[in-house]
């Protein structure tokens, strides 16, 4: 992790503090699951695929699809809000059935995903074997299972 240090001079005493820094690598931006774990999520804009292919290219670059639990998920949900060249688009994050229709897990570690509303937009999961792979879509970018061929982008994860 990359810090920032400072030395502060005031009436003669010095005071020492530091700043954190983006610890993650070029063209991720960091989220914290809390005050000590960073998180590195890189929105994968220049490409649009499916979830396989994206994956593939996450992979390639050492991350993975996003696994975005508990506040992690409200924290891109955030992001994304405040960045207006992402509200119109759609995002794979890494859940899958493809391996158990219905059965919806974190293809990273094969951990079973929370399927509450929220995360999940009311309805979803839906579209059977048709719609295999999780991504965040827009406008409320709650969970939905997109279609197998859609093309859109993918948040990839470290």
């Amino acid at each position: 992790m990359k810090i920032l240090f400072v030395i502060i001079a005031s009436s003669g005493s010095y005071y020492l503090c530091c700043s954190l820094t983006n610890p993650c690598p070029t063209g991720f931006e960091v989220f914290w699951y809390d005050s000590v774990a960073p998180v590195c999520i890189k929105f994968a804009m220049y490409a649009k695929g499916t979830w396989e292919n994206l994956r593939a290219m996450c992979q390639a670059e050492g991350a993975d699809l996003a696994v975005l639990k508990d506040s992690l998920h409200y924290q891109v949900v955030q992001y994304i809000n405040s960045h207006p060249d992402l509200m119109d688009e759609a995002f794979w994050i890494g859940g899958t059935d493809e391996g158990h229709e219905g059965s919806w897990v974190w293809a990273v570690n094969n951990e079973a995903m929370d399927m509450l509303t929220p995360p999940w937009y009311p309805g979803q999961p839906n579209h059977g074997t048709a719609a295999n792979y999780a991504c965040l879509y827009t406008p409320d970018f709650m969970f939905h299972s997109c279609d197998n061929d859609r093309k859109i982008y993918a948040l990839c994860q470290i």
